[in-house]
C-alpha cells in the first residue's frame, strides 16, 4: 500500500507545530460494516485495516446484525464474514491484503458475553490458521468488544482473541499484549456535528483522551464520531489511530490523496505595497500588463494567501471584477476559448483559438494594436503554444495543431514571446528553422542568460521544457526573471506595449487534484504580479490586470492556519469547472475592470485603458 503522509499535529485550530504522522486505508476502520449493501467486501476491497461486525447468538448461531430484530437466517457470521475472510487468503497468496497489512476484524459481542464468546470459539476452531496471529504472521486479528468478559476471565479463552478496551481500565501488565486497541464513545467528549470545528473545551477533552491511551501505549479510536471529511482530518490533526466511518468511498478518498490535499512549510515572499498614486485615473495607459492564472478561481487565490502567511501581492490590488468564463458551446470553458474571449473581444467555442463560433478568423490583441506602433509580448510557464498564449498570436480551429501555431508564432504581430517547447519548435520546422527565422527577422534565445533585451529585432526566447517545468520540479525564478527582462525591451520604444503573463501550470495542479503543486505555482505566479505592480509604479502609464481564464479543480478550503502558512483542500473534480473568476486591475482607467461583466469584454476595456 502506498503511504501518505499527513500533517498530522498541525492541530490547526491549537497553533502547534506541524509533525509528520502516516495514515493509509490500514487505519481505516468500516463500523456497523454488516449494514452495507456488500458487507465484508465493500470495505476489503478498500483495503481498510478494521472492519467491524456486529454478533448475536441465537439458537447456537451467530449471526450479523445490530439488533435482534435485524437477524436473518441468511447473515450469518460464518457467511458474512468467516467464509469471505479465508477467501481474501486463497486470492492474496496466503494473505488477508496483497500488501500484507494486517486486517482486523472487530467483533462486537451484542448477546451475553461469555456464552456468545464460546460459540464464537468453537465456529473458528476448524479455521484457527487464518486468525492466530502467534503461528502466522499474515493471520486476521480477531479483536472482540461489546459484551467481552471481565479481564480476570480472558485467559480461559484462546489467544488468538484480542480485546477493545476502554480508557478509564487499567490493564495488568501480563494482559496489556492482548488489548489491540482502546475505544470510547465519541459523545462523551463532544456533541460535534462534523461541521465546523470542535469549540476549544471540547477539543481539550478529545485530545486529552487520545493522549492517556497513548501514554498507556495503546492505539486509539472513537466509536460514534460523526463521518464527514472535516471530521477524519481532524482526528488524524489529534493523533486518533484508528479511524471510523460509515461511509467508505469517502475515507478512503481521504486517506488516498491526502498528500495532495495538504499543503504547507512554503517559501514565503515578501509583497509590494502599491503607492495608489496613479490607481483608477483617467490618465491614458501606455502600457497593459495582463495576468492570466490558469484555472485560478478564488480559492486558489486563497489558498495562496494562505501559504504566504497571510499576503498577497494581487489582494493589494484594489479594483476589484468578476468575469463570467463560459463559451459559446459549453458552460465552462477551455484554455482555447476562454484565452481567445481575451484576446479577440469574441467568445468562441472550446478548443478554438482566434476564431469566432463559425469558424472565421479573428484579429487578436496584437494585431490590433501593431498598427498603432504598440508592442506586444507573451510570457508563459508551458509551451509556447499552449492555449492560452496562442489565443494572443494564433487562427486555428484546434488547439492541438501545434505545428500550425508554430508557423502563426513566426508570421505573427508579436514582438516577443518566451516560454518552452523548444524540442517541438524544432521538430515542426526542422532544418528550416533558421533560415525562417532569418526571413522574418526574428531572433531566437534557447535560455534567459543569453537573451540581449537591447536588440531591435523580434525575439522568440523558447527554452526546453526541462527548463520550463514545474515549481516543485526547480522552474526556480524563471518567470520572475523573464518578466523584468520582459518589460526592459518591451519598453525600450516608447510607443507602449501590452504584455500578457500566464501562470500556465497553476491549472496543472487543478487537474492533478494537487494542493501542494498547486499553491506553489500560484506563490511565483503572484511574486511576478509583485515585480508589475512595482514597475507601474515607477512608470505610472502602465495598466496591471490579473484575472483567470476558468476555474479548475472545484477546489474548496477545508481548513488551514494562516499564521503557519498550511492549509487542506478538496477538490470536486480534475476538469474545468464553470464558476466565474476574479478579475484585479492597479493603474490609469482600473475602474473600467470593476463589475460583473462576460470575459470577453476584458479585449475591450483594455483597448479603453489604452485609450483606442
Amino acid at each position: 500500500m502506498k503511504h501518505l503522509l499527513l500533517l498530522s499535529g498541525v492541530l490547526l485550530a491549537g497553533g502547534l507545530q506541524a509533525q509528520t504522522k502516516t495514515y493509509t486505508t490500514a487505519n481505516a476502520h468500516s463500523h456497523n460494516d454488516y449494514e452495507r449493501n456488500v458487507p465484508f467486501y465493500q470495505a476489503a476491497a478498500l483495503q481498510f485495516g478494521y472492519i467491524e461486525a456486529d454478533i448475536h447468538l441465537k439458537d447456537g448461531v451467530l449471526y450479523a446484525a445490530h439488533d435482534q430484530k435485524d437477524i436473518r437466517p441468511e447473515r450469518t457470521f460464518k457467511e458474512l464474514y468467516l467464509l469471505p475472510v479465508i477467501r481474501q487468503f486463497s486470492l492474496n497468496n496466503g494473505k488477508a491484503y496483497t500488501n500484507g497489512s494486517t486486517l482486523h476484524l472487530l467483533v462486537d459481542i451484542k448477546t451475553a458475553g461469555i456464552p456468545t464468546l464460546q460459540a464464537l470459539q468453537e465456529l473458528l476452531l476448524p479455521y484457527r490458521q487464518y486468525f492466530d496471529t502467534q503461528a502466522n504472521p499474515d493471520a486476521v486479528k480477531i479483536v472482540l468488544s461489546g459484551n467481552i468478559p471481565a479481564t480476570g476471565d480472558w485467559k480461559k479463552f484462546d489467544p488468538l482473541f484480542y480485546f477493545d478496551g476502554r480508557p478509564d481500565s487499567i490493564y495488568p501488565a501480563e494482559l496489556k499484549q492482548r488489548v489491540a486497541l482502546v475505544s470510547t464513545d465519541f459523545h462523551r467528549y463532544s456533541s460535534w456535528n462534523g461541521k465546523g470545528t470542535f469549540i476549544p473545551a471540547d477539543q481539550e477533552k478529545v485530545t486529552s483522551v487520545i493522549n492517556k491511551v497513548h501514554q498507556q501505549g495503546f492505539p486509539f479510536r472513537f466509536w460514534g464520531a460523526p463521518s464527514a471529511r472535516t471530521c477524519y482530518y481532524k482526528l488524524m490533526d489529534l493523533g486518533a489511530d484508528v479511524i471510523g466511518t460509515d461511509r467508505p468511498e469517502e475515507l478512503y478518498d481521504v486517506l488516498q490523496h491526502t498528500a495532495r490535499t495538504t499543503a504547507g512549510n512554503m517559501p514565503v515572499h515578501t509583497t509590494y505595497t502599491p503607492t495608489y498614486v496613479s490607481d483608477a485615473t483617467q490618465v491614458k495607459s501606455r502600457n497593459v500588463i495582463l495576468f492570466i492564472g490558469d484555472g485560478t478561481g478564488l480559492a486558489q487565490l486563497y489558498a495562496g494567501y494562505t501559504a504566504n502567511r497571510g499576503a498577497l501581492n494581487i489582494f493589494n490590488m484594489r479594483q476589484l471584477g468578476l468575469s463570467k468564463t463560459s463559451s459559446t458551446d459549453n458552460y465552462h470553458t477551455d484554455s482555447a476559448a476562454g484565452g481567445s474571449a481575451m484576446g479577440t473581444g469574441v467568445k468562441t467555442n472550446n478548443r478554438e483559438i482566434g476564431m469566432d463560433n463559425t469558424y472565421i478568423p479573428v484579429p487578436v490583441l496584437p494585431e490590433v494594436l501593431a498598427p498603432k506602433g504598440i508592442r506586444s509580448g507573451v510570457i508563459v510557464t508551458e509551451e509556447i503554444t499552449g492555449a492560452t498564449p496562442a489565443s494572443f498570436y494564433g487562427h486555428t480551429p484546434d488547439r492541438d495543431n501545434t505545428a500550425t501555431l508554430h508557423r502563426q508564432l513566426l508570421q505573427s504581430k508579436l514582438q516577443l514571446a518566451v516560454g518552452g517547447g523548444r524540442e517541438e519548435l524544432e521538430k515542426d520546422l526542422g532544418e528550416d528553422l533558421r533560415q525562417t527565422l532569418s526571413r522574418e527577422g526574428i531572433q531566437l534565445y534557447d535560455n534567459l542568460d543569453n537573451w540581449n533585451v537591447q536588440t531591435k529585432n523580434r525575439t522568440l526566447v523558447i527554452l526546453s521544457n526541462k527548463a520550463v517545468n514545474s515549481m516543485r520540479e526547480g522552474r526556480g525564478s524563471y518567470l520572475k526573471t523573464a518578466l523584468k527582462k520582459a518589460l526592459q525591451q518591451l519598453s525600450a520604444s516608447g510607443k507602449g506595449f501590452f504584455l500578457m503573463v500566464e501562470g500556465s501550470r497553476i491549472d496543472h495542479g487543478g487537474h492533478f487534484n494537487d494542493l501542494d503543486y498547486l499553491v506553489r505555482e500560484m506563490l511565483d505566479f503572484d511574486e511576478a504580479v509583485g515585480e508589475a505592480l512595482r514597475f507601474a509604479d515607477q512608470n505610472k502609464q502602465t495598466t496591471v490586470i490579473v484575472t483567470a481564464d476558468h476555474e479548475t479543480g472545484g477546489l474548496a478550503l477545508m481548513d488551514g492556519n494562516i499564521s503557519q502558512g498550511f492549509l487542506r483542500g478538496h477538490f470536486a473534480t480534475n476538469d474545468h469547472t464553470g464558476i466565474p473568476v476574479m478579475v484585479f486591475a492597479y493603474g490609469p482607467g482600473s475602474q473600467l475592470f470593476r463589475g460583473v461583466y462576460e470575459n470577453n469584454e476584458i479585449f475591450g476595456k483594455i483597448l479603453k485603458a489604452l485609450g483606442l
